[in-house]
């Protein structure tokens, strides 16, 4: 029975276990990984940061000065599961129209300005297993949303956050057509409180859970 018990146990640990890493930080102490950029610890978790865009409580990815990309990892090295995250993103991003410029300073050269689609940018989650991405998921610009993350973004060892955004004309006005371009910089997104979890018991502690139950079923059956 008491082996009954410590199997069932070991079952909801993976649940009960869960905790939200906030990403706050202690920038006077905080190890420098290279310009601009410290390594930050949050419950027992290590990410990169931006010192130049550093509020103190999230990790903010941003084009102009800010980290472009970043890897969380369990302090202890072991697998675990990604939940859902805090996640808000602003753009100014665009892409010119698909015809010739109209003249510059004119109400139809601005509304040419916008005219194309503009995709860009966005923020990619990988999860890493040894090296490999084994699961990602890409959010565009939005309002604060608290998103989930498929159940792919599990028994990984790291997950990288990633912000995407092509090589635009920045910060001046283009005369091009379908040619993208930002004001200013190009996108930012806060990222806050990860959710993770422990590695559910695997495969094989399920086997063994199940030979558990049916030893326990044989003695009982024996006794009787």
């Amino acid at each position: 029975m008491r082996l009954l018990l410590a199997a069932l146990a070991v079952c909801v640990a993976g649940a009960a276990n869960a905790l939200t890493v906030t990403f706050d930080i202690d920038l006077a102490n905080d190890q420098t990984v290279g310009p601009n950029i410290n390594q930050g610890t949050s419950q027992g978790y290590t990410f990169n940061y931006a010192t130049v865009y550093n509020f103190g409580n999230f990790i903010n990815l941003h084009d102009d000065n800010g980290v472009l990309s970043t890897t969380i990892r369990p302090v202890d090295g072991k697998r675990f599961a990604a939940h859902t995250v805090d996640l808000v993103g602003w753009s100014l991003a665009y892409t010119t129209g698909s015809g010739p410029a109209p003249t510059f300073g004119t109400s139809a050269y601005y509304q040419w300005l916008t005219g194309g689609p503009a995709a860009f940018p966005t923020l990619t989650f990988s999860g890493l297993r040894n090296g490999a991405v084994v699961a990602s998921q890409t959010f565009a610009p939005m309002a604060l949303s608290t998103v989930g993350l498929n159940g792919a973004f599990s028994a990984i060892d790291a997950l990288q956050i990633t912000f995407n955004s092509p090589a635009p004309t920045w910060g001046i006005y283009p005369t091009t057509p379908n040619t993208a371009w930002c004001s200013q910089w190009c996108g930012e997104f806060h990222v806050d409180n990860l959710v993770v979890a422990p590695v559910p018991l695997p495969a094989s502690g399920l086997l063994l859970f199940g030979a558990v139950l049916g030893l326990f079923g044989y003695r009982r059956l024996k006794a009787s």
